[in-house]
């Protein structure tokens, strides 16, 4: 069975042998893009090493120190060991700062070296693909990596380069409408985090919201963001949708910036309940008094058009229902459906729908909006 050295080094059990730290083993430099930032902006850590000590196979473990004041992720990791013990290793690790405290980032490293024999011997047990490699460990004392925080001059709500767009899909709805506001966020610079572009409050409004990560990316600039924010909204009565500002500081450019929208005002069109139910009573309490003669006639009816008089009567009782329901059959898109359902009709069994109604939103159903309203209707 073969392996390269960088395969042999993922499943090592290591015989620890803690030595002095020997800068004869290899050369190394660990160094920063950037000497300055502000909080939240990435900074890029590269460390490379070299094997000098050319006597036994040579491996490079580096690990940061974890701090509160600062998030660190392993980009990149490349190791070149083709050559017969000469081996040269690259880290590039992402870190973005979460205080304004001056930061120094401490690294630990460890060379470890493993003999031929050590090496052969690993073949010669692997029968289960756990590879047992003897190595001598070598702990090298590293300086930390400083950087200057230089403060922001007030908060902000989002640190890179972004754009933020807004659409609505109407600017007038009836009571039982639902209106649908999309917003989109692009660009890139640290993870927005707990963005709240709309609430309810000081309104009379009900507000179902959405938050779609459509691409979160990491790279040397930071994260490249794609996120949407979808809101659904019922109300009784005119509403406003308030403006969206979002400050903001980009570090590419060193300058501060603002992301908005205006402002919109909503027509919410009254609607007569009373004429979404039929007051008229089913069967009519003076049609209980059958005559000898009305018997008769019914039974003939019934005798040669029995069929086509059920038929007939279960139409008339579905468009007395369609009527009740005229607000589900003006539903016109998926998340409004479901709002109406949460928001009216949440004393009824109506997870099952819901279901479907989402696998319709994210093309995961073969079902339409149309076919799903319709089985509503027949179990209301």
């Amino acid at each position: 069975m073969k392996y390269t050295l960088g395969n042999i080094l993922l499943l090592l059990l290591f015989c620890n042998s803690y030595l002095l730290a020997d800068s004869t083993l290899a050369s190394y430099t660990l160094k920063a893009n950037k000497t300055t930032a502000v909080i939240k902006e990435p900074v890029v850590i590269t460390f490379t090493a070299k094997q000098k000590d050319h006597r036994d196979h040579m491996f490079f473990a580096l690990e940061p120190k974890r701090n509160k004041e600062y998030s660190i992720v392993l980009l990149n990791k490349k190791v070149d060991d083709s050559r017969y013990h000469d081996s040269s290793a690259t880290f590039t690790y992402l870190l973005f700062p979460l205080s304004e405290k001056d930061l120094h980032v401490h690294f630990n490293l460890t060379i470890k070296t493993a003999s031929d024999k050590a090496i052969k011997q690993s073949y010669v047990d692997d029968h289960d693909d756990s590879i047992a490699i003897s190595t001598y460990d070598t702990k090298v004392k590293m300086q930390a990596v400083y950087i200057h925080m230089k403060p922001l001059k007030h908060p902000v709500d989002l640190v890179g380069d972004f754009r933020l767009s807004e659409s609505i899909d109407k600017t007038e709805i009836s009571q039982f409408e639902n209106l649908n506001v999309h917003y989109l966020l692009i660009g890139k610079g640290y993870k927005a985090e707990k963005l709240k572009l709309l609430n309810s409050a000081n309104q009379t409004i009900s507000l179902f919201e959405k938050e779609n990560i459509l691409q979160n990316r990491l790279t040397t600039e930071g994260y490249i963001l794609k996120k949407e924010y979808i809101y659904a909204i019922t109300a009784k009565e005119n509403f406003n949708i308030p403006a969206v500002t979002l400050q903001a500081y980009s570090p590419t450019k060193h300058i501060y910036y603002t992301l908005s929208t205006q402002k919109k005002s909503i027509k919410v069109t009254k609607i007569d309940t009373t004429v979404l139910l039929d007051k008229e009573e089913f069967p009519k309490k003076n049609e209980l008094d059958f005559t000898l003669y009305k018997n008769i006639l019914i039974a003939c009816i019934i005798f040669f058009a029995g069929f086509l008089t059920a038929k007939m009567s279960e139409s008339f009782r579905f468009k007395r229902k369609d009527r009740k329901f005229l607000d589900i059959q003006n539903s016109t898109s998926t998340q409004g459906l479901i709002l109406l359902l949460m928001h009216k009709y949440k004393n009824r069994d109506i997870v099952k729908f819901i279901d479907k109604l989402e696998m319709i939103q994210y093309n995961r159903s073969s079902q339409t909006l149309e076919e799903v309203k319709k089985q509503i209707l027949e179990e209301f």
